[in-house]
């Protein structure tokens, strides 16, 4: 018989997926052609943070998470809840679709620590730029 710990943690990981799953069709998600840019910004990101270099990778993000998050706190946030994200082997955008203001993208990251992970980056615009707005990851055991 299932613990009813394993039992929740199943519930809430198919909640999740679900919620993440029909959030652009929620807000009226667009399948037109977002800008290659913002995976390349992504993508930039993570190899700043593959180098060590937190300033880079801070210098990336949106004035609202440099508003939460001085740059030394912003380091220990991506190293302690995103370790794949802060130390990857490899990572590839498998996605971009665009929201509102708003574009994301879905890239899937093999950590140093050998887990892999599915990245979801939300991307905004400032003044022309685009700037990493938030991110959440999930484990993926389906990378490779």
């Amino acid at each position: 018989m299932p613990r009813p710990a394993i039992i929740e943690t199943v519930r809430f990981r198919a909640f999740a997926l679900a919620v993440l799953l029909a959030l652009p069709l929620a807000v009226g998600a667009e399948e037109s052609n977002p800008p290659p840019d913002a995976g390349d910004l992504v993508l930039r990101q993570l190899q700043a943070l593959r180098a060590h270099d937190f300033a880079a990778a801070y210098a990336l993000a949106s004035m609202e998470l440099r508003r939460n998050f001085r740059r030394a706190e912003f380091e220990w946030m991506v190293k302690r809840a995103h370790p794949e994200i802060a130390s990857s082997d490899f990572a590839f955008v498998v996605r971009t679709h665009s929201a509102g203001d708003y574009l994301y993208v879905t890239v899937k990251v093999r950590g140093r620590n050998g887990q892999n992970v599915e990245a979801l980056y939300e991307v905004v615009q400032e003044k022309g730029l685009w700037k990493v707005n938030a991110l959440s990851t999930r484990r993926d055991d389906g990378l490779l």
